[in-house]
């Protein structure tokens, strides 16, 4: 059955519009607008740029072909979990339309009652806040945002498993803004919990493209940038390998993002995942998908058998 998504747009008249970078600096705080509320509940908003609205498209496809697909083969201990999860609501920098972000799409979700827990992270305390507000007022019973930070894994694990059975089905999905996530946050959440999907934001188009060439070519100077980089991929040889230097001499983005990429998926293999597939959003990001099981890959093709076409439809397996 195909249907709308329905993102609750609305025209917000006190969007500034078209903030740039340097004007977003004074206007934001975590990317949370500090100008502009929602003229749905009044409640924060989170600045974003107008491909944000593909991410999402592509995530809940698979989420909806998931979680209706497994129910009746998890009885009823599958969960989804969202890392870096926003406060529900966003809006278009450029148009000024809010809209319902990834959390408050997957909660307002008709697959919603077949989950067990749909649980949000999030480092803010301000965002966390405002998503369990919207929540509460949607009367949604299985699902709750939780402060969390992504540097900290085995804290984000152990509130994991104050909530859920650890041998459930979970759709994990880790959507930071840039490539400060830590590969060891990965690994915890395998090790803790054996059946997991995993959908992954890569910030290749952002974060990495900008600041891959002064990190590689002047290592002393931008020694926290190869930190950050290393601990994504989950080493230390792969930015500091020749290979690597090589394509930054040559200025080859292209074959260093594929690289990147590569080395990702190599570090998912090593703790088990074996079918994958890459959704690139716009030239910005990439979306990594990981399962350890044929089938998660199965549903993830079908669910992007259809690109993202701005009339937002969406395919619902219920």
């Amino acid at each position: 059955m195909k249907r709308r998504i329905d993102f609750n747009q609305q025209m917000n008249s006190n969007c500034l519009k078209q903030c740039n970078k340097e004007k977003r600096r004074t206007t934001t705080t975590d990317n949370l607008c500090n100008q502009t509320f929602s003229e749905i509940d009044g409640l924060p908003v989170r600045c974003v740029g107008e491909w944000a609205v593909e991410k999402i498209y592509h995530l809940i496809q698979y989420f909806g072909i998931f979680s209706s697909g497994m129910r009746k083969v998890w009885d009823g201990e599958i969960n989804y979990i969202e890392i870096c999860s926003g406060p529900g609501r966003c809006i278009n920098r450029r148009k000024g339309i809010e809209f319902n972000g990834t959390s408050l799409c997957i909660a307002e979700h008709p697959s919603m009652k077949f989950l067990n827990k749909a649980l949000f992270f999030d480092n803010n305390v301000r965002v966390v806040e405002t998503l369990n507000a919207r929540i509460r007022e949607k009367n949604i019973v299985n699902a709750k945002a939780i402060w969390g930070d992504y540097f900290k894994p085995e804290d984000i694990c152990s509130e994991i498993r104050k909530e859920i059975n650890p041998n459930g089905l979970n759709l994990i999905f880790i959507d930071p803004t840039d490539c400060s996530l830590p590969f060891e946050l990965i690994n915890a959440l395998k090790r803790n919990f054996s059946n997991v999907d995993f959908i992954i934001n890569i910030a290749l188009g952002t974060d990495y493209n900008r600041n891959i060439k002064n990190t590689v070519l002047a290592p002393e100077s931008y020694s926290e940038s190869l930190k950050k980089y290393s601990r994504f991929v989950g080493n230390d040889s792969f930015i500091q390998s020749d290979e690597i230097r090589h394509l930054v001499e040559v200025n080859d983005n292209m074959t260093l993002r594929i690289k990147l990429r590569e080395e990702y998926k190599n570090s998912l293999k090593d703790l088990g995942y074996l079918y994958f597939d890459f959704k690139h959003i716009r030239n910005y990001y990439d979306l990594v998908f990981a399962s350890s099981h044929p089938r998660g890959l199965e549903f993830w093709k079908k669910a992007n058998k259809y690109q993202y076409d701005g009339q937002q439809t969406i395919d619902f397996l219920i």
